[in-house]
């Protein structure tokens, strides 16, 4: 590429950078959409199945009745109003056009239920991409047809800016080693946070990182906060986390990972932290964002417990119980939900290689396990005691579960325990916006020609991922699109 001179330059290639390059694109701006990796799409494709939207067309023939004052409520609520309340009716009032655009320009989705098990109650938002990576290819043709243009292996180095803090160009390091200056009137930062830098997430932390999984984007290492932070942005507020369920993570091999032992991670089975005691209602295991915050509030990690008489009944019957992740893989798929997991014939066999990989701890007493996961035997025969007792009498009395889920208690051993670690999907918030998602410097007024989106820009949530499910992939392409729309006006308005 020789041009060194574009309006618009958009840093990150997923959701909300396609979103905001192609909006741009489509009001005669000349774009340059820069993507770190060698392919774009970001976590908005490889990661996201689709996304959330109110009062969308689908929604409407559907019949549901849920209205864009109904998600707003629901959102604020959730956060305790400790939100930017403009930024997130923008995002919800948006949703519905942006379904509509998607579908437009060559990215249908569909409705589906809920496709977590806590949500069936909750009328339906989720918006599931249809033929998706054939879909986003349309997205980015798109773009290119309108004159914009896509350089990948390329990221942004530097922000530059005149003597009065207007953007005036960025330092780019192109995928030869080369470092180039695009002049530009725009910057748009869209590289999805810093979930990828271990030294950026580690200090941000509360928990010990090592007890931290990330299914997060690995490119994003907070290139976009860094650049806006030296032009004077407020990025104060980037310390959220996009807790996300928990997993069973072997420091030995990461890859290993075992069905079994995955399926029953995902069951609300006897759970302890580090001390040996219950920490929550294991039936949070449905909502897969409070399961992640309770994990992260537990230290990041916990342990799941059952005796030999549990696996010698599932290794030969299918148990009624309903794997949390079942209904997400079978809704996706148009396939009825079975409610029942196992038997699982191999089981001591995947617990064997599990003890290997040291994620799985078994004692002949419960004294002996709570000596191996180095807590006090005494507090762990104490819990074990307690909760039989609510087995026997159906009756929580303590988080209060449901008693469908006091099945099974732990009699006699061998007893096994398996670790949990806390998951994340990324980092949510990063520098402060306002609703044309304009950056903020830190007297709250707007940078001129600096723009965040998705997980760069913080005000859409508090300290956790809200329970509406598809939120975080529609706040990427909404605010994509209102920072495309916004560029726009700001480059008339100043004289384009």
């Amino acid at each position: 590429m020789s041009q060194n001179y574009f309006e618009v330059v958009v840093v990150g290639a997923g959701a909300s950078g396609i979103g905001a390059a192609l909006t741009a694109a489509q009001q005669n701006l000349s774009v340059l959409l820069l993507e770190k990796g060698n392919r774009p799409g970001g976590a908005g494709m490889f990661g996201a199945q689709g996304l959330f939207a109110v009062e969308s067309q689908q929604q409407q023939q559907s019949g549901e009745s849920y209205t864009v004052k109904d998600a707003f409520q629901e959102l604020v609520d959730y956060s305790h109003h400790r939100v930017n309340e403009s930024l997130v009716k923008k995002i919800v009032a948006e949703s519905a056009a942006t379904i509509t655009w998607l579908n437009e320009n060559g990215l249908a989705t569909e409705l589906v239920s809920n496709t977590q098990e806590a949500h069936q109650k909750h009328p339906r938002v989720y918006h599931q991409y249809i033929d998706k990576f054939n879909g986003f290819a349309r997205l980015l043709a798109r773009f290119e047809a309108l004159g914009g243009v896509l350089l990948t292996e390329t990221t942004g180095k530097e922000i530059v800016t005149d003597d009065a803090g207007r953007v005036t160009g960025i330092q780019i390091l192109e995928k030869q080693g080369r470092s180039r200056l695009i002049n530009c009137r725009a910057v748009i930062a869209a590289d999805g946070g810093f979930v990828g830098n271990q030294k950026m997430v580690a200090s941000t932390l509360e928990t010990d990182s090592r007890e931290f999984y990330s299914m997060g984007e690995r490119k994003a290492t907070g290139d976009g906060l860094r650049m806006i932070a030296q032009i004077g942005a407020d990025t104060r507020k980037k310390g959220a986390f996009e807790n996300h369920a928990a997993s069973v993570v072997s420091q030995v091999d990461p890859k290993w990972r075992k069905p079994s032992i995955f399926t029953l991670t995902n069951l609300p089975l006897l759970w302890v932290d580090r001390a040996g005691k219950r920490f929550t209602n294991e039936g949070v295991v449905y909502d897969f964002a409070l399961w992640g915050n309770t994990t992260f509030a537990a230290g990041g990690c916990y342990y799941y417990l059952f005796d030999e008489a549990f696996v010698a009944k599932i290794t030969k019957t299918a148990l009624p119980l309903t794997d949390s992740f079942e209904r997400t893989f079978k809704n996706l798929a148009h396939k009825e939900v079975t409610h029942q997991i196992g038997p699982f014939a191999q089981l001591k066999e995947d617990l064997q290689e599990a003890q290997a990989n040291q994620v799985a701890f078994v004692g002949e007493t419960l004294s002996v396990l709570a000596d191996k996961l180095g807590m006090s035997a005494t507090e762990l025969v104490k819990t074990v005691t307690e909760y039989n007792r609510f087995v026997k009498n159906k009756a929580d009395l303590q988080f209060y579960k449901d008693p469908a889920y006091l099945q099974f208690d732990l009699q006699k051993g061998p007893f096994y325990a398996v670790k949990a670690t806390t998951t994340s999907l990324g980092t949510i918030g990063g520098v402060r916006v306002n609703e044309k998602m304009e950056v903020l410097g830190m007297d709250g007024l707007a940078l001129k020609g600096a723009y965040a989106t998705g997980n760069n820009a913080s005000g859409m949530y508090d300290t956790s991922y809200p329970t509406l499910e598809g939120v975080s992939c529609a706040f990427a392409w909404n605010s994509g699109r209102i920072a495309g729309q916004a560029v726009g006006n700001y480059l008339q308005d100043s004289g384009r």
